[in-house]
């Protein structure tokens, strides 16, 4: 495919604000894609060239590009600056200075260009990736040029996520809506969407042949929330509650020589957790995946600390003084794999068996605490003892449950008990917005637009505007370092709303808030479809907890989640 039928493409998806339309456009152009260019035009779709866990990412320094950009166009730097200032946004500009050119460009060799870049390192680098892009632009037209300088600088945010690509793999490929599940369970035991474009492509033999494989990380089960423990064993009867520790979710392989940990948002963050692997070691006889919380502890008490001590990790070189003042213990919860057997589709009570007999505890290494559970009196006194233990709470398990991976359903329920008022646990929401701030916060935002995700639709819907417990830090320095860069012009597509914020942001960075109560209103959008009469559900009292940085978007609280708890009246 020509490249400049590619950005035709993505411009046209930009401009709809219909899901349905938007899959029906993915899925004429996967069609129309030859084999080897799919999987590539998958990963540009996302805005990236390699899966996350490979830690190949675009994200060209702007001037820099801004640079290539100058030589391709043939115009002074300094003019290319400035306009650049002017407009603010470089594939705007880019498209508003390039000259018509012929089509010759095709989507692989833009793609090859574009990963070349994002592989290029070490010294001399820089000039290197500006020489290539700068010739890569030399053959662009306007179209084709703002898509590749947003793509190279990590700004081509088209509000497609990969629900709506995997659901149009499946238009493309398989038939249609039916066979999406099939597409979802290739992708998530995966995590590469570039392979999972090539096995639909193959058919559904070739997805359903798909299995684990040590080394790429499998998306992670989530859990769903209820607001009592009475609710709770309403839904699951007799079950397991293990410790919600408040630490950091790894996935952690080894495949036979070496180790890999990944986050929630599957991304590699082997280096950072040295002494936890270490603490494994002994049970490296065979190749494994678990799943564990990284918990820092005190050194001298041993007690556990809260979560924000996690990211004194997050550095690119750990000193041996940071791995003393912040020491880490795994509390083992999961084994999905061992010496080539899966066992993601054994009950939870076998899987529990043999990962109690697979580990080993140690300084540094423990199974997860967990207890049978009969009733909701039962429920509540296990509750407490994991409060009193300096956890966040509990997860609920069905006995019989299977391990969903990607997947959000209620044989995992997490309880934090009553935390005020009668909205009993926090959310995580998704900053879509902000107004700026006046008199104290005028100059920074002063509060923001919060959303949920609702995961059949693909889109997020507005839920509270959101202002309290965030200090002049956050608003001042902290927040604009983390959405400046998702800044966009107009409403994102996959954003549902009524108000309208002085800024939008790209759907990325989720908050963790608490609030009093669920309450209808007619201002916000999440459920809205359901409740009827245009009325959403929206927060009231919402205040600011803290910034979920090992969370995701499609992490957030669904809007299925805020219907729950609605029903149940949050008692």
């Amino acid at each position: 495919m020509l490249f400049q039928e590619f950005a035709a493409l993505l411009r046209a998806i930009e401009e709809t604000p219909s899901r349905l339309r938007t899959v029906a456009l993915l899925a004429q152009a996967f069609r129309q894609l030859s084999p080897e260019e799919a999987p590539k035009a998958a990963l540009l779709l996302t805005g990236s060239v390699a899966p996350p866990f490979t830690g190949i990412e675009l994200g060209m320094a702007e001037i820099e590009a801004a640079k290539a950009l100058a030589v391709a166009a043939n115009l002074p730097e300094a003019e290319v600056r400035a306009r650049l200032l002017q407009i603010g946004d470089l594939g705007a500009l880019a498209a508003s200075i390039m000259p018509p050119r012929p089509a010759t460009l095709r989507v692989s060799e833009v793609f090859d260009t574009l990963l070349h870049i994002a592989r290029d390192a070490g010294p001399g680098s820089q000039g290197r990736k500006r020489a290539a892009l700068a010739a890569l632009l030399a053959h662009a037209g306007p179209d084709e040029a703002r898509v590749i300088l947003r793509s190279v600088t990590g700004k081509l945010r088209l509000g497609v996520g990969e629900a709506t690509i995997l659901d149009a793999l499946a238009h493309a490929y398989l038939g249609g809506s039916a066979k999406t599940p099939l597409v979802e369970r290739a992708y998530f035991l995966t995590s590469d969407i570039a392979e999972t474009t090539s096995r639909a492509q193959a058919g559904e033999e070739a997805l359903r042949s798909v299995r684990i494989e040590v080394g790429k990380p499998v998306r992670m089960m989530l859990a769903e929330r209820l607001p009592t423990a009475a609710a709770i064993v309403e839904e699951l009867g007799p079950h397991a509650a293990e410790y919600k520790y408040d630490g950091e979710r790894v996935q952690i392989h080894w495949d036979g020589h070496r180790f890999r940990a990944y986050s929630r948002r599957i991304e590699d963050i082997t280096h950072q957790i040295p002494d936890v692997l270490e603490a494994l070691q002994p049970l490296t006889t065979h190749p494994f995946i678990v799943e564990a919380e990284a918990v820092v502890f005190d050194p001298a008490s041993g007690a556990l600390q809260p979560f924000q001590q996690v990211l004194n990790r997050r550095v690119r070189r750990l000193t041996t003084e940071i791995l003393a003042a912040y020491p880490m213990k795994a509390f083992v919860f999961e084994l999905l794999h061992l010496a080539g057997d899966d066992l993601l589709d054994l009950p939870y009570r076998e899987r529990r068996a043999r990962l109690e007999a697979f580990v080993t505890s140690s300084e540094r290494l423990a199974l997860s605490t967990a207890s049978l559970v009969n009733d909701a009196p039962a429920l509540q006194a296990f509750f407490a003892e994991a409060i009193s233990q300096g956890t966040e709470g509990v997860v609920c398990k069905a006995l019989d449950g299977r391990y969903q991976p990607g997947q959000r359903g209620t044989s995992w329920i997490k309880y934090k008990g009553p935390a005020g008022g009668s909205l009993t646990d926090t959310l995580d929401l998704v900053v879509v917005g902000a107004w700026w701030g006046r008199g104290r916060r005028a100059g920074a935002y002063g509060s923001f637009l919060m959303a949920v995700y609702n995961p059949e639709d693909d889109r997020f819907e507005t839920i509270t505007r959101l202002g309290a417990g965030l200090t002049d830090q956050h608003l001042r320095e902290q927040l604009p370092r983390l959405l400046d860069p998702l800044r966009q012009p107009q409403q994102p597509a996959n954003v549902v709303a009524t108000l309208r914020p002085d800024v939008w942001f790209v759907p990325s960075i989720v908050f963790e808030v608490q609030a009093q109560e669920l309450t209808r209103s007619p201002m916000h959008t999440a459920g809205a479809g359901v409740l009827g009469n245009h009325r959403g559900l929206a927060l009231r009292f919402p205040r600011f907890v803290r910034y979920r940085d090992d969370k995701g978007p499609t992490d957030a609280t669904t809007t299925g989640e805020v219907l729950r708890l609605f029903r149940r009246g949050g008692e």
